[in-house]
């Protein structure tokens, strides 16, 4: 079902992130509130070096009931006013967003189904209830990452220098401009135990990155359910986890040599022991059958 999800993600109608700082939802009627997951006292934060899985609730949205998709949910870089799919805005020019993996999906994008959608299979996100609500995670992979058109084309966005934020759209290609909404998030190191929560700040007048190749306008094919070779992957930020295994895998690494001499030094003296206990019992012999008189077999 998350790839299924996953999938249905690439066929976002077309928008790229340029990102304005404090961009604003022009159209969008519902809210998004942020928490990290776990701590509700930390709100629309993440760590600018490890992955950050924040919990979103919404509020305000349009619920259409039997309706054909519902929302995605994104992490992303919007170019201030009139990015919203529903004014034009492209991906890859007007917005820009973390895709996931269609194979192994590692939660960076969520789709919140309708009720009663016929697209409700695919939904990793839950569902949007009657009264325009909604609760999900959404994993942020860090400060940068790699940004995909239609085409394929990469672009990295880098969320120091530019306004990051969670998106909000119209799921499988529906334009639904109360569903549409930006609300930003700003970095600090949450892991390092160093106490030193430093908020990565936007320079003023940030929003210019350069534009990747135009995609022109959206057309009919540009909100089609695309076919799985065109589904977007991106490589998973640093996890704290994979330090201390990394960690862990050296310390092995270093004990298997010590092992080693270990077992064949009692090999060794396996051998060995097994040697005088031969010679003890071919001298025992020789000794028996020359007090006898006899002569060795």
């Amino acid at each position: 079902m998350a790839a299924l999800a996953a999938v249905a993600l690439a066929a976002l109608p077309a928008g790229g992130i340029v990102g304005g700082v404090g961009a604003q939802p022009a159209h969008a009627a519902g809210s998004v509130s942020v928490t990290v997951e776990g701590d509700s006292s930390l709100s629309a934060v993440a760590d600018p070096v490890y992955q950050t899985t924040l919990r979103l609730n919404g509020s305000g949205f349009q619920s259409i009931k039997n309706g054909f998709g519902g929302i995605y949910v994104l992490f992303g870089w919007v170019d201030g006013d009139g990015w919203q799919p529903s004014a034009g805005g492209v991906t890859g020019t007007d917005y820009r967003y973390v895709p996931d993996n269609e194979t192994d999906p590692v939660g960076f994008a969520s789709f919140v189904t309708f009720p009663g959608s016929s697209t409700a299979y695919a939904a990793n996100g839950g569902e949007l209830a009657e009264d325009g609500t909604w609760s999900t995670t959404l994993t942020v992979p860090g400060a940068t990452f790699t940004a995909l058109d239609r085409s394929g084309t990469p672009s990295e966005v880098d969320c120091t220098q530019v306004q990051c934020g969670i998106i909000t759209i119209g799921a499988h290609g529906v334009k639904n401009a109360s569903n549409e909404s930006f609300t930003p998030i700003t970095f600090r190191d949450l892991y390092s135990g160093s106490g030193d929560a430093t908020i990565a700040e936007v320079p003023a007048g940030a929003g210019a990155i350069e534009q990747i190749e135009s995609v022109g306008e959206p057309s009919a094919a540009a909100t089609a359910e695309p076919s799985p070779e065109e589904t977007r992957y991106v490589t998973e930020a640093p996890d704290p986890a994979q330090a201390e295994a990394a960690a862990q895998s050296s310390a092995v690494a270093e004990l298997i040599p010590v092992l080693v001499w270990v077992v064949v030094g009692i090999g060794v003296l396996a051998v060995v022991a097994i040697g005088v206990l031969v010679w003890v019992a071919v001298s025992s012999r020789r000794r028996r059958a020359g007090s006898a008189g006899g002569t060795d077999a």
